[in-house]
């Protein structure tokens, strides 16, 4: 057994364990074998699966959206900001959000929070379309980038993560392309 693990152990083997077992596969008993820990040792940070569950979608939120959305908007150049959003959706855990928006279909917190994701992606990459497409426009190619990543994430099997860099960087081109006639 592990001696020691911390509260984000807990939270990346849930992202692992979403990767390769789908929501269903997401229970104290595996997450605990994963970590080599006892139960006692989850009991030690989380009252309850129900709370260690809402703690993990707002780390989930926290970590893989609003950090990466305050990042993204410390950049002023517009294309500059939509190049490093590329990049950060390029990096997220695909599989682990993949689980996570199947689970949103069968669960209000879990969808809550998907929604604000979504939400929140959608803003920042609007706030910099728009700058440069009219604002109907710049909406719509928001749209279509979330739009993309979302279909990435739920296309089976998924391919590599060049495939949703490409794609990304047609909305791109094509938004460029519009701007510049």
């Amino acid at each position: 057994m592990a001696t020691h693990v911390r509260r984000e152990d807990y939270f990346d083997a849930a992202f692992e364990i979403l990767s390769m077992n789908a929501h269903g596969g997401l229970k104290q008993a595996r997450l605990c074998a994963h970590l080599e820990v006892t139960t006692g040792s989850f009991y030690n940070y989380f009252d309850s699966w129900g709370r260690f569950k809402t703690e993990f979608l707002q780390h989930w939120l926290e970590e893989q959206t609003l950090q990466l959305v305050a990042t993204a908007r410390l950049e002023a150049l517009p294309v500059r900001r939509l190049e490093i959003l590329i990049d950060f959706a390029c990096s997220l855990p695909h599989n682990a959000e993949s689980a996570l928006r199947a689970w949103a279909h069968s669960d209000l917190e879990v969808r809550a929070v998907q929604e604000t994701v979504d939400d929140r992606r959608y803003e920042v990459v609007l706030e910099a379309t728009s700058t440069l497409a009219e604002p109907e426009i710049a909406a719509r190619f928001a749209r279509l980038a979330l739009y993309t990543l979302a279909g990435y994430q739920q296309s089976l099997p998924v391919q590599d993560v060049d495939s949703l860099r490409w794609s990304l960087h047609q909305v791109l081109g094509q938004l460029l392309e519009g701007a510049s006639a």
